[in-house]
Order: C-alpha cells, then structure tokens, then sequence
C-alpha cells in the first residue's frame, strides 16, 4: 500500500504544479468546492475519503492534461480501500485531521496564488 502511495505523490505534486499555472477561475472554484467537500464530511463525521479523491482529481482537470487526469483517476480508484482504512484511523486523532485539513488548504492557496513551485511542494 505504501508503494502506490509513493507512486500517487508523484501525478499529485505535477498536477498541483501544473495547475497553478493553467487553472481558470471555474478550474478554481472547483477545486474550492471540492476542498469545503472534504471539510463538510470530516466535520460531520465521515471519512473525506470520496471527497479527497474528488479534490485531487479537480487539480488534475485543471491541468487540461487528459493523461494526468488519467493518472490521477486510476491511482484514486487503486487506494479508494487503503484511503477509507487510513482516513478512520487518522479520525481518531485529531492532530493527523487537521494536518490533513491543512495540506490540502496549502495546496489550494498555492494553486490560486500561481505559485507552481509551492503547490507541488504541498501535494
């Protein structure tokens, strides 16, 4: 499972690199919504696990690269299980939550200030 978490890092980080110079404003505001997504299930309870994969793959359509989104897709689709594992476990501490929470806020403020550098440091 790590593996594929090692290999998921790679896309993820060149497509928040690539979106921070190529996302328009509706790219933004869907990667926006996806982000408050995340934020609404954990708040409630749940795992984020759906709404994290949602997010990233926002970052990757915002690419217009169709093999990126590809990329992306299927490696989300690979650990949907080992997510919903982990986002359980993180669920019960706190800490691991809010470091989530604020990855993903990074990468965003990233993307939207166009620093493509920054947000492939974040992803």
């Amino acid at each position: 499972m790590w593996q594929i978490v090692e290999v998921r890092r790679a896309p993820e980080g060149e497509a928040a690199h690539l979106a921070a110079t190529r996302a328009t404003p509706s790219d933004l505001a869907r990667m926006r919504q996806a982000l408050a997504a995340i934020d609404a299930a954990v708040a409630v309870g749940g795992d984020g696990a759906e709404e994290d994969l949602a997010f990233h793959r926002s970052i990757a359509e915002s690419t217009g690269n169709t093999m990126m989104v590809s990329t992306v897709r299927y490696l989300g689709e690979v650990l949907r299980s080992g997510m919903r594992v982990t986002r359980a476990n993180e669920a019960r501490r706190g800490d691991f939550v809010e470091a989530v929470r604020q990855e993903h806020h990074a990468v965003l403020a990233a993307v939207e200030a166009g620093a493509a550098e920054e947000a492939r440091a974040a992803a």
